[in-house]
């Protein structure tokens, strides 16, 4: 699984999960007030103190990658100093879902060596990284149009390392 993160950080989970009965498969595990816990690989974005979560599991385990207005992603509720010591970890994050609202990724051609990049709209402050990082897949978007998500705003309760690197196995 690919996503993404940010400041306040961000992050966002892409798989290759369907949305058949999203609603009634997931029930209330990712309303607001549910604990969730997330772990991934700590990536900076472009901006100083900006991250993204790349290669996201998260727990209650999910039938699919779907919430209310699109593919789930969490912004979460902690400073980007706190994730600084753990650039290339793999970290577990634990926290209480504060908010659930419909947010967009914009899509920014010619930005990126690649060709593609992608801001991450959020509470405060957005978010930009490479479209790999948030989970985009360019081949995808031919329109390059925006993307319509479902923004969880998590308060983390706890930050723990996994690995001291990205490459163990989760």
């Amino acid at each position: 699984m690919k996503t993404a993160m940010a400041v306040v950080v961000a992050l966002g989970i892409g798989a290759g999960l369907t949305a058949v009965s999203a609603k009634e498969q997931d029930g209330t595990k990712y309303d607001k007030g549910s604990t969730v816990t997330l772990q991934g690989c700590v990536v900076a974005a472009e901006k100083k103190d900006t991250y993204v979560l790349t290669n996201v599991r998260e727990w209650p385990i999910a039938t699919t990658d779907m919430g209310k207005f699109g593919k789930r992603y969490y912004w979460l509720d902690k400073l980007g100093k706190d994730l600084r010591p753990h650039g290339g970890h793999t970290i577990q994050v634990v926290g209480k879902i504060t908010d659930v609202k419909a947010s967009e990724i914009d899509i920014k051609t010619g930005e990126d060596p690649t060709g593609m990049t992608v801001e991450i709209e959020g509470p405060g402050k957005d978010v930009k990284t490479s479209a790999g990082n948030a989970g985009v897949n360019p081949a995808s978007r031919p329109n390059k149009e925006d993307i319509k998500i479902t923004l969880l705003k998590v308060k983390v309760e706890e930050i723990k390392m996994i690995a001291p690197n990205c490459n163990s196995t989760m």
